[in-house]
């Protein structure tokens, strides 16, 4: 499958990029958002390419987990990010959304662990990064149904709080969702829709 950067008027399209770590559920995501028999993988690290899926007026990238992947070496999880981080840096301007999906449940304990160790966590690097090269993010708060009641709202504000702090010039926007439950699916379109037409864009034929 060619890239974003094939000759023609694909070329020309801007780009909807969806990024994250392995297993945060990206692909379900996209799959939740376009109808389209997206794969899905059990295992961390089963998108291993980008999956570029035509949505008339532009084309969605699922791009691949970075991060631990099942049966992958650390050199080549590293090489994988590096690739991945290549390839957003050279569409660039052609990107007018990108979705950073996050384990919702699992960040605070994530964060905390990287941090002890006197590391910036993995998430708040790449919302970082993609805060550099884009003009829009959307923070997608993913597997919200795996958070009982009593710890949602701190989960959010955890979330929000960290990814502000590394970006004080921008708000973090955050949709919630579980795709288990496909709940939070039409306000992250409603976002997405909304940041296109900032920019002139016309709405995807979802």
């Amino acid at each position: 499958m060619q890239g974003p950067s094939s000759s023609g008027t694909e070329a020309e399209k801007p780009l909807v990029v969806v990024a994250g770590r392995s297993n945060v559920g990206k692909s379900s995501i996209v799959r939740c958002l376009t109808g389209k028999k997206v794969r899905v993988g059990k295992k961390p690290g089963s998108t291993r390419r980008e999956f570029l899926l035509d949505l008339g007026p532009l084309t969605l990238v699922d791009m691949p987990g970075f991060g631990h992947a099942e049966r992958l070496s650390k050199v080549a999880i590293e090489a994988s990010k590096r690739r991945t981080v290549a390839s957003l840096e050279t569409w660039g301007k052609r990107i007018a959304v990108a979705i950073l999906v996050v384990d919702v449940s699992l960040f605070k304990d994530l964060t905390d662990r990287w941090e002890a160790r006197g590391e910036i966590p993995i998430d708040i690097e790449f919302y970082s990064f993609l805060s550099e090269i884009c003009r829009e993010v959307i923070i997608v708060a993913n597997k919200s149904d795996k958070l009982d009641k009593r710890n949602f709202s701190e989960a959010i504000e955890y979330l929000q709080s960290k990814m502000a702090a590394a970006e004080p010039e921008r708000r973090p926007s955050i949709v919630v969702t579980s795709s288990r439950n496909k709940t939070g699916i039409d306000e992250l379109k409603t976002r997405i829709e909304q940041a296109l037409s900032t920019q002139g864009f016309a709405k995807p034929a979802w």
